[in-house]
This record gives structure tokens, C-alpha cells and sequence, in this order.
């Protein structure tokens, strides 16, 4: 199995922002892009959402996702779980409260207009988020 590259740009958005406005603006300026929103305290680190990116990316590339879109796949390895409903209940978006914009895509990506400043800080993985970039594979391999 071949890696291909990844790039991902993660936004902490504040609650007066809308999280399928800015789902749909960031769908529009990064065509191809998977586009998802999560919760704020779904990571706290650029490299880590990479990591769980770069998942979803290959796993849509073998045709292995663990959902029926890209999108829902994030968020579940995001999450730790299979089960979509726990997904959301956990790690989704809602209007009201701040969250994250998570940009992902083989190709790389430009800056989003208006959320200059909002990204992620990117550094090394913690022990915690490797546990949980290993926990998010496992998922595939719980699947198969």
C-alpha cells in the first residue's frame, strides 16, 4: 500500500461563526478538499489532525472508509468510534459554541479568506494523540 501526501489545515473558529457556512465556504475555495467540523476540544494540534486526515485519505483511496463519505470517516477516527451517533454526540460541531474547521486534501491547500489567525498550532504528537491516531487506525482494522 503507497502513502500518498497529505495537507491539512485546522481552524479554532469562535461561536459567533456558523459551522456549515464556513463547511460550505471552505468546500468552495478548496474544491476536492474533505471539509468536516468538530467540536473545539476535538484536537488541539495541527499535526495530529494530519495524521487522522491522512487516514481518511487512504482509506478513501483503497475504498475502506469506515462511513459512506470522507467527512463522516474523519470524524469517527476523530472520535475513537465506530458508531456515528457517539461521533457527533461527542466530537460535533454545534452552532452556538466554538469549534474547528478541519481542511484536508492531496493537494496543497491555500489559506482560507477570513480565518488568517485561527489555525491550529502544529507540533509534535503528545503521547495521548499518538494513542489516539493508533486508536483511530485500529478502527479500520476492527472493520475488515
Amino acid at each position: 500500500m503507497s502513502w500518498t501526501q497529505v495537507f491539512a489545515r485546522a481552524y479554532l473558529c469562535g461561536s459567533g461563526m456558523d459551522p456549515e457556512e464556513l463547511k460550505l465556504k471552505a468546500a468552495r475555495e478548496c474544491r476536492g478538499a474533505v471539509v468536516q467540523t468538530a467540536a473545539q476540544d476535538a484536537a488541539t494540534n495541527e499535526l495530529f489532525v494530519e495524521m487522522l486526515a491522512a487516514q481518511t485519505l487512504q482509506a478513501q483511496t483503497t475504498g475502506s472508509l469506515l462511513a459512506r463519505n470522507p467527512e463522516m470517516d474523519f470524524l469517527l477516527r476523530l472520535a475513537g468510534t465506530a458508531q456515528i451517533s457517539k461521533a457527533i454526540g461527542e466530537k460535533g460541531s454545534a452552532v452556538g459554541k466554538p469549534f474547528l474547521l478541519v481542511v484536508a486534501s492531496r493537494r496543497r491547500l491555500k489559506e482560507l479568506s477570513g480565518l488568517t489567525g485561527l489555525e491550529l498550532p502544529r507540533r509534535g504528537l503528545s503521547k495521548s494523540e499518538l494513542l489516539r491516531v493508533e486508536r483511530a487506525a485500529l478502527l479500520s482494522a476492527e472493520r475488515a
